[in-house]
């Protein structure tokens, strides 16, 4: 983590950057600099999650093949107007009862947030500001489909952005709460699951229609068993495996 701003900075913010802020301190106080880095993402207590953390590993590879089929997406709970694809991370997260949007904040509180965290500014391009706004306004998870797992993906390089987007991007930065697994520690602890339990994270990775990516393992989905919700691919490439690992701007970078 950076240095933290001067006191004059402390008394402009608002009180939700003052919480977020107190969080990062009680988080270093209690597990050092690398607080980020260590497990323990559970949706604010989600009972659901904590048990899928908790089970075995066959267990896991049990409910991860039922909800393909116990999940319906057009369920009226979760219809907001968002095109679905048939993402299995999509069902997972609905069934576990994962919700909770980023944390959006107004440009200045988003500025002071940066200065007094020392969080990496990142961006992510949209398809176009329907698409963001629903990001920004979401009660429920809509990831989309990765190569290196399904999510939000984001890069701290603005052309890189433009690149995958329409005219639209959001500048964001990881929230208190976010918990970051690199994939090349992933994957040595996928290797430790049970046969059975990579195999059905293989399926739910590259299961569903539409999927064109034959390297997603269902790194998402362990990702969340081991108590992450954000992964660093390297390069540059990251991504957010629930929205609520992720602070956002409420104004756009448009061009």
């Amino acid at each position: 983590m950076g240095g933290r701003g001067a006191a004059s900075g402390l008394n402009q913010m608002s009180k939700t950057v003052s919480g977020m802020l107190q969080t990062i301190k009680n988080n270093e106080a209690q597990s050092g600099p690398d607080w980020q880095k260590k497990a323990g993402y559970d949706n604010n207590g989600n009972p659901a999650l904590i048990k899928y953390q908790g089970q075995e590993d066959d267990k896991t590879a049990n409910f991860l093949a039922g909800t393909e089929s116990k999940v319906d997406l057009n369920d009226p709970q979760y219809d907001d107007g968002y095109a679905y694809h048939n993402i299995p991370l999509n069902k997972l997260l609905l069934r576990l009862g994962v919700k909770g949007g980023p944390t959006v904040l107004s440009e200045a509180d988003f500025n002071a947030y940066i200065r007094n965290s020392g969080q990496e500014v990142v961006y992510r391009g949209w398809s176009g500001q329907a698409s963001a706004d629903r990001f920004l306004n979401q009660k429920y998870n809509h990831v989309g489909n990765g190569r290196y797992g399904d999510g939000y993906y984001y890069t701290p390089d603005l052309r890189t952005a433009k690149t995958y987007g329409s005219g639209v991007i959001t500048k964001m930065a990881l929230s208190p709460t976010a918990k970051v697994i690199t994939r090349s520690d992933l994957q040595k602890e996928m290797a430790k699951m049970s046969p059975k339990l990579r195999g059905a994270l293989s399926h739910a990775g590259r299961g569903g229609s539409g999927r064109t990516f034959s390297p997603n393992m269902g790194e998402a989905q362990a990702a969340i068993k081991l108590g992450f919700n954000a992964i660093d691919i390297g390069g540059g490439y990251r991504f957010a495996v629930t929205a609520d690992a992720l602070v956002v701007s409420r104004k756009y970078i448009k061009y």
